[in-house]
């Protein structure tokens, strides 16, 4: 998915905070789309990696957060927080698979809520969130969904 994102030019935020998500970060870093690194904590006296300076320099990277200095440790409820943050500052939302009844399920259906469109792979795991809403997309087809 990363590599169609970074191949079609689509601008992208997130936190990046999993392992997969860094690895994402990682692909997406070598192309020339935007991208926003979203923390769930603030972003004061964060240190800023070396292999990222190029791409800050570039305007090609930019850090944002909600979150004043004294939040220092990202907790589950400013990860939540900043996931609403995200969305909001979003044109589309994409969900890679929320387990049913899951806080990303329930993420997904407020989205919905806002009328803002959430996209997911389209496969039996993601069936019930297909069923309430999320559009099914086929990473063949990247710029057809998300530019």
């Amino acid at each position: 998915m990363a590599r169609s994102l970074r191949d079609a030019g689509v601008a992208v935020i997130g936190g990046f905070h999993s392992p997969i998500e860094k690895d994402c970060f990682d692909l997406l870093l070598r192309g020339i789309q935007p991208i926003i690194i979203c923390p769930a904590r603030s972003i004061e006296h964060m240190r800023i990696r070396t292999e990222y300076r190029q791409s800050l320099d570039e305007g090609k990277l930019l850090f944002l957060s909600p979150f004043n200095q004294s939040q220092r440790r990202p907790t589950l409820k400013t990860s939540h927080y900043r996931n609403l943050f995200v969305a909001a500052l979003s044109a589309r939302v994409f969900v890679a698979h929320a387990g049913h009844g899951s806080k990303t399920e329930a993420f997904c259906r407020e989205i919905l809520s806002w009328e803002k469109p959430v996209y997911t792979f389209e496969n039996d795991y993601n069936k019930t969130l297909i069923e309430m809403g999320v559009q099914p997309v086929n990473m063949d087809n990247v710029s057809g969904w998300a530019n």
